[in-house]
């Protein structure tokens, strides 16, 4: 389960719901491991129905790799969702090193 204040969501579903594959995870783990920001993954089981966003589609027919993440928040989708101040710490440190080291890390993980 998700918790606040624990770090940024991976989500993941083996039935390609998320736009989410080995080597966008694996980038993202180098990134976050890079910037000191702990990742969670949230796996949907194989039986349960969740995504089915725009977001694989997309990633596909334009070829980009694409990870499919978010903060762990209370009543998504509500008029009061509610989400941890230090998770958004966590979003700018890993987007500030995955806009200096995020083409070089998917390049390397690619060519190996």
């Amino acid at each position: 389960m998700p918790l606040i204040h624990q770090g940024i969501i991976v989500k993941i579903n083996h039935n390609q719901r998320y736009a989410t594959d080995v080597v966008s995870s694996s980038a993202l783990k180098v990134l976050a491991s890079k910037a000191d920001v702990p990742l969670q993954e949230f796996i949907v089981r194989n039986d349960s129905p969740c995504g089915s966003t725009i977001g694989p589609l997309i990633s596909a027919q334009a070829g980009i790799k694409t990870v499919d993440i978010g903060a762990p928040m209370l009543s998504m989708h509500s008029i009061r969702e509610s989400c941890g101040v230090v998770d958004m710490l966590y979003y700018k440190q890993l987007f500030n090193v995955f806009f200096t080291d995020g083409a070089r890390v998917i390049s390397d993980l690619l060519n190996e």
